[in-house]
């Protein structure tokens, strides 16, 4: 992050601060987030993405099909939405 003070116009001391909010949604708000985010699209020339699920290989015994992680959340989502639809 110091290695782009300069093109984030921030001192040491103020990405510090920001970085310290990093656990808590507020980070999302902050002057380094949207400036770093900013300059990621600007080299890329695209939007890029601010959330993703990640696509971790499971593997157990138990296992026979090509599962990951995403599938796994799409699935819990899935059925609370049943569950919602429900009630």
């Amino acid at each position: 992050m110091r290695q782009l003070a300069d093109k984030l116009d921030m001192s040491d001391s103020e990405i510090r601060r920001q970085l310290e909010k990093s656990d808590s949604l507020s980070f999302e708000k902050t002057a380094l987030y949207k400036q770093v985010y900013a300059l990621a699209e600007k080299k890329s020339g695209k939007s890029l993405p601010r959330e993703m699920l990640p696509g971790i290989q499971l593997e157990s015994p138990k296992i026979t099909r090509n599962l990951t992680t995403a599938w796994f959340a799409k699935r819990v989502d899935d059925r609370r939405a049943r569950c919602m639809a429900m009630n």
